[in-house]
């Protein structure tokens, strides 16, 4: 497996999200924070969500991403139905509006968890399913009612829910457009968990910290092999899982982790 380079960056102010850094537990949390517009995928939206991604992806200090909303009942609203309607042919043959923030949200190699609070629809519940692991608060509401305006969900939304709940399950919710609660979301498997909207952050957080406890450089080859597990033929996923395996048994990691079981300690992955 090919290394990859990790940089120390300069750290950057947006206009539509918050970055915080908790240094010592090595977690990088992005709050979507635009209240004018429910956090909808507007351009700026999209730019400052996409740049902060990458400043936190290719941060060699940063383990762990965690995505929430700063609004107090709204994850996100997905994309600003009127910056849709005003979309002319031109500009839809120039190429995909939405390509580069879910090509960066699919390159993103740290493990990413998205915690949900209150409404994400559409666009919202597409951007969240971009989470390695979910985390929803027991009043959200979730839902892909795209088919009520005319068009489908066009985000990964029909992809990521059917490989997550089958095509039966999705099916009926795409085609009725109903929506789904915080239980059924669970009970489907589309989130990890459900608690309390006053337990969100901290539950992310917690998470997160028993993440980071490990090698950044393993975490990511990690995320790697069980994203080849959806994207490769079992056979070939399994080819490259050895030769991702073969490659971390000469590394620090792999001697440190080695190590401190031996000698009955925890390991210490800090800066390896």
């Amino acid at each position: 497996m090919q290394r990859i380079a990790l940089l120390h960056t300069n750290f950057c102010s947006y206009e539509k999200v918050i970055v915080e850094r908790l240094e010592q537990e090595q977690i990088g949390l992005i709050y979507l924070n635009s209240p004018n517009d429910l956090n909808s995928l507007s351009e700026p939206m999209k730019r400052d969500l996409a740049l902060a991604i990458q400043e936190l992806d290719s941060d060699s200090n940063i383990k762990v991403l965690i995505l929430l909303s700063k609004l107090e009942k709204l994850f996100c609203a997905g994309a600003n139905i009127k910056d849709i309607s005003k979309i002319s042919l031109e500009s839809q043959l120039k190429g995909d509006i939405f390509q580069n923030i879910f090509q960066v949200l699919e390159s993103i190699r740290k493990p990413l968890i998205v915690g949900i609070n209150g409404v994400a629809l559409g666009g919202g519940l597409e951007l969240a399913l971009n989470g390695d692991i979910i985390v929803a608060t027991e009043e959200c509401k979730l839902g892909l009612p795209e088919l009520k305006l005319g068009f489908i969900p066009g985000l990964g939304g029909t992809q990521r829910l059917t490989k997550l709940i089958g095509k039966t399950n999705a099916m009926k919710y795409i085609l009725t457009s109903d929506s789904i609660s915080a239980q059924e979301a669970y009970q489907r498997g589309i989130v990890n968990s459900v608690v309390k909207k006053e337990q969100l952050r901290e539950e992310c957080i917690n998470i997160a910290k028993k993440i980071s406890e490990k090698s950044l450089y393993t975490l990511i080859a990690a995320k790697a092999a069980i994203k080849n597990a959806e994207e490769m033929p079992i056979s070939q996923a399994n080819k490259v899982e050895r030769q991702i395996f073969n490659s971390l048994l000469n590394t620090k990691a792999a001697k440190e982790g080695v190590t401190a079981f031996v000698e009955k300690r925890k390991p210490n992955f800090r800066n390896i």
